[in-house]
């Protein structure tokens, strides 16, 4: 199936009440096993790449690749812009043929916040594409720590009223949160996720919500958040974790191996596995 817009997807888990795991997946290895376990478990999925990986490889032959791979599978899947830090980004996304952007200058002050991401949201809406945006400070690893500052954890979340204000003066889609989750690996026991804040912005700005830092939070507090209107967890950490053990394991055992698509592909169950819980820890299984 060709990729479909990610409002498609977004209405689909509204309607039914679940949220869309968005894996990012900078390679076509990884974008072709998150696809096979999904369609195993007919669940509908997003892949995502952030500039910060891209900028490794190259972002239009990562997205034509995908595109040639979509004719093999038979579920709904969207390939979305994930943590874009400048317009110009955002532009080279859209010409690529992506589903949906995201704009994020959590960094910035509010204003610089508001107005940038209301210029991307200006332009992806001429072609029809969402557009989420981020309030609060989500923080963690991302692949860029320099701007990474210490600070009060409670200035870092993201409140109703702001959260309102946000989605009134930018016309985001789609509202990427910060309720107790980081990106990266937890190296102090699992997050506890703010329950009461999320159900608060929800109800407050109507708008679907996003929760990045999906990798080693607790399933029933993924399961109970898509019970609060969150419609998309994002899924990265996790993934690698599960691919480097697979590999390891593998080398340690057949040292003498070099015939790499072997060895990734050895890999390639562990990190199944790991996509599988994922798929079912948002209850997306069974919704395509």
């Amino acid at each position: 199936m060709p990729l479909v817009p990610t409002q498609h997807l977004v209405d689909m888990a509204e309607r039914e009440n679940f949220a869309l795991p968005a894996f990012n997946a900078p390679h076509l290895e990884f974008m072709m096993w998150v696809l096979e376990e999904a369609e195993h478990k007919r669940s509908p999925v997003i892949i995502q790449i952030a500039p910060v990986e891209y900028h490794f490889l190259d972002i239009n032959a990562l997205a034509e690749g995908l595109k040639a791979l979509s004719y093999r599978f038979s579920i709904p899947f969207s390939l979305h812009l994930d943590h874009a830090h400048s317009y110009k980004e955002v532009v080279e996304a859209i010409q690529s043929g992506f589903s949906s952007v995201m704009i994020d200058a959590s960094r910035h002050p509010f204003e610089h916040n508001v107005k940038l991401t209301r210029q991307v949201a200006d332009t992806a809406h001429l072609v029809n594409l969402m557009v989420e945006g981020e309030i609060g400070r989500v923080g963690g690893l991302e692949g860029d720590e320099s701007w990474e500052v210490e600070g009060d954890e409670e200035d870092y979340f993201t409140s109703s009223r702001e959260g309102l204000r946000f989605v009134r003066e930018t016309g985001v889609d789609l509202l990427a949160v910060a309720v107790g989750t980081r990106h990266g690996v937890y190296t102090s026991g699992p997050p506890s996720l703010h329950f009461d804040r999320i159900r608060e912005i929800r109800e407050a700005t109507g708008k679907p919500l996003v929760l990045h830092g999906g990798s080693g939070t607790p399933v029933y507090q993924l399961q109970q958040a898509s019970n609060f209107g969150v419609r998309k967890v994002n899924f990265s950490t996790t993934l690698r974790v599960a691919y480097l053990r697979g590999f390891n394991e593998y080398y340690a055992a057949h040292p003498q191996e070099v015939f790499l698509p072997k060895m990734m592909r050895e890999a390639s169950p562990m990190v199944k596995v790991t996509i599988s819980e994922c798929l079912t820890s948002v209850n997306s299984e069974g919704k395509a």
